[in-house]
């Protein structure tokens, strides 16, 4: 542990302070502290109310790094986060949020910090968004919103992406059996109190999602959508509605006027426009889906915050194009995409059996090129003509 520590200590330039509210979280805790330890200069962390052990967990893990840990009674997570980073502030020089099912993993060297604050890449199967969890420890910061919470401060606050740490999101915290009902309890009341926050408005959207109500979900993205603001959420709003409504509602003209709208609202985002081609190409519409794919596939992935899919711009597009090549007699260019796909050494491998499979149909239409000695007879041909 001593060695690491040193290891990391020579590439880092300033003094980090861990900053946690936990309760519960024994089973995964020695998971986080170990990972991020090596980091850490100086650590605050608020109990809420564990009955499993975790205090002790937290001061064998940690034992010989400086640090506070507070027993504090549980409000709501902008309360709770509050007191916490507030405790820390002047502590060091960076202050570093984390959740107990987080694991903190550094893929570059550290630079030195400037910003006032720094977004995080999260590691998770599927989306890839950023948050705010390293902030300058002399701000005073608080926490804003009940549940889906996020730091903010009155000074102005520059904000910069760092990809040398990355936060790799397990989802598996001692909170998470009753995450959905207690998110949808807060957001609720939350939004009778203020029913003008579009954030609230859109995190209630995508805890009705994810309880299994997709009428309740549909509505509030809609709702979220039309109060404009900040363009990555609107398109993020309209695309998840377009889901519900192809998947769960079944109402694919809805669907695709959805996608259509999401789309317009974000051009450089293209997670909806593969969900328009995709469910045309399955409904065998594949000279449409073919045309949209055919002035998309290879754009670069977007640098935006939030859930974007990195796969769809990986192969998801590339893959769709394949298939809806062959259906409209374009064997070459589905063959010459399968190839592609077949190269990437991270396509997933359902997806690699299938494009093995796709190339084998479209391979034998493709047709054969001329033999040398045909295509000399056609040159002199040519030549006793003129």
């Amino acid at each position: 542990m001593r060695r690491r520590r040193a290891t990391v200590a020579r590439v880092k330039q300033q003094t980090l302070c861990l900053c946690m509210i936990v309760k519960n979280e024994s089973r995964v805790i020695e998971r986080c502290l170990s990972a991020v330890r090596p980091f850490i200069d100086y650590w605050v962390i608020d109990d809420t109310g564990s009955t499993d052990g975790t205090q002790d967990l937290i001061r064998k893990v940690l034992d010989g790094v400086p640090g506070e840990l507070h027993e504090e009674p549980w409000v709501d997570f902008g309360h709770n986060r509050t007191r916490n980073i507030q405790r820390a502030e002047g502590q060091a020089d960076y202050l570093l949020t984390l959740d107990a099912d987080h694991v903190l993993r550094q893929d570059a060297p550290l630079p030195r910090l400037t910003a006032d604050s720094y977004m995080l890449r999260y590691d998770v199967p599927g989306t890839q968004h950023r948050f705010k969890h390293l902030l300058r420890g002399d701000r005073l910061w608080r926490y804003e919103g009940v549940t889906h919470e996020y730091p903010c401060a009155d000074e102005p606050d520059t904000q910069e992406n760092l990809d040398a740490l990355v936060v790799e999101d397990h989802a598996d915290g001692g909170c998470r059996s009753d995450k959905f009902e207690r998110d949808a309890r807060l957001l609720r009341r939350e939004l009778g109190r203020d029913p003008g926050n579009p954030r609230t408005v859109f995190y209630l959207a995508n805890t009705e999602r994810d309880l299994g109500h997709p009428e309740e979900a549909i509505a509030l993205y809609e709702q979220r959508a039309a109060m404009g603001g900040w363009g990555e959420e609107v398109y993020c709003s309209l695309l998840e509605a377009g889901i519900l409504r192809a998947e769960t509602a079944d109402d694919w003209p809805a669907a695709m006027d959805t996608f259509s709208r999401a789309w317009d609202a974000r051009p450089q985002r293209l997670e909806a426009c593969y969900e328009l081609a995709a469910g045309l190409r399955l409904r065998g519409r594949h000279h449409t889906a073919h045309a949209l794919l055919g002035r998309v596939v290879g754009q670069p992935e977007p640098e935006d915050l939030l859930f974007t899919r990195p796969w769809v711009y990986r192969w998801g597009l590339l893959f769709e194009f394949s298939i809806t090549a062959h259906w409209v007699g374009e064997y070459e260019a589905a063959v010459r995409a399968c190839d592609r796909l077949l190269a990437l050494p991270d396509l997933p491998d359902t997806i690699r059996a299938q494009t093995v499979i796709n190339r084998q149909f479209s391979v034998p239409r493709v047709p054969a090129p001329s033999s040398p000695a045909h295509r000399r007879s056609k040159a002199g041909k040519g030549g006793r003509k003129r």
